[in-house]
């Protein structure tokens, strides 16, 4: 125990130990164990104070303005930080993923007269100047941001056109709206075709037991007169990482942290790099009823906005009416 030894004495002690020998691992001995419950608290930060309210304000002016036939509003990149519950109103649990839109900003604009197609250049994150090449750094220099980590494009109207070097806040996704998120799937190494393609493998019959055939994929083509296998067969292989999309609601926003809280899960593994977009196709019919900000958030001035906000609530109690669906007649 640490009772018996001066603070100081005991942090140098601490400092002076090997990093090897304060990582936590299997077989340990107990004086170990011990030491990493006491520096529990150095290692996890201070909860943070997240105000109620706060004042936003722009580094560049935007003009805010309605939307026109098929307007496209930009995405925006984040981190997939991991996965919680959390609960409604009603006492609803629901099931939400963490991301984190880490100092996202826009470097360059694309347009008709000078690209040919009209697009945003969205950076996010942080990445050390050795590791990026002279051009690079220069079109990190001309927005006038540091080096960042991904660099990813999302076409546009030309309504929804932002300005080089504007900041995204997390109010640029409204709770309750659908958004299109797509990103890269785990990478889980070779499988079968049962792990793979989820077939469902062979009968467990006599003389079918043994060497494997039960999960094999059985015969790949159409005899011996043709003996041919046709290309995109499905067989054994790797599995991921792939990329996948898919379609989330926004739960809840948190402006301080630039938290995003999408219901469901999305692609990806702890710290993957996801592109978030609204949503598209027949998913953006169910939006028609949100106000969304064109092109972007932008505050008034002089007023203060809640810091999360969340979507809002059902108006039947969920747990009251049994025989109706859990679902709202807009989703």
């Amino acid at each position: 125990s640490s009772e018996g030894i001066a603070p100081p004495l005991f942090f140098m002690l601490c400092r002076a130990l090997p990093r090897l020998a304060i990582r936590q691992g299997r077989h340990d001995p107990k004086w170990v164990k011990r030491l990493n419950v006491l520096l529990e608290f150095q290692r996890r930060p201070p909860v943070p104070e997240i105000p109620q309210t706060e004042e936003v304000q722009l580094k560049q002016p935007i003009e805010p303005h309605k939307p026109l036939l098929k307007s496209r509003r930009s995405g925006v990149l984040a981190y997939k930080m991991g996965c919680m519950s959390l609960w409604d109103e009603w006492g609803e649990r629901h099931m939400v993923t963490v991301c984190k839109m880490d100092r996202c900003v826009v470097l360059e604009t694309r347009t008709l007269q000078k690209h040919g197609y009209e697009a945003v250049q969205v950076g996010m994150g942080y990445r050390g100047p050795h590791r990026h090449s002279h051009p690079q750094l220069a079109r990190f220099v001309k927005a006038g941001v540091a080096p960042k980590h991904h660099v990813a494009e999302f076409r546009v109207t030309s309504d929804c056109l932002l300005p080089e070097g504007h900041v995204f806040n997390v109010r640029h996704f409204v709770p309750g709206q659908w958004v299109f998120v797509s990103g890269w799937t785990k990478a889980k190494g070779y499988k079968g075709v049962m792990g793979r393609y989820n077939f469902s493998g062979q009968d467990a019959t006599h003389g079918n037991r043994g060497g494997g055939k039960r999960r094999s994929h059985g015969a790949v083509s159409q005899g011996a007169a043709v003996s041919r296998i046709w290309k995109f067969t499905r067989m054994p292989g790797h599995v991921g990482p792939d990329p996948l999309v898919t379609n989330c609601k926004v739960f809840r926003t948190e402006s301080t942290r630039n938290l995003l809280f999408l219901k469901g899960v999305v692609p990806g593994f702890k710290t993957g790099v996801l592109k978030i977009s609204d949503a598209r196709g027949q998913t953006s019919l169910r939006n028609r009823h949100i106000r969304l900000p064109f092109p972007t958030f932008v505050p008034a001035e002089g007023v203060q906005y809640p810091v999360t906000m969340q979507q809002t609530p059902m108006e039947r109690d969920p747990f009251l009416y049994p025989e109706l669906p859990l679902y709202q007649p807009d989703d």
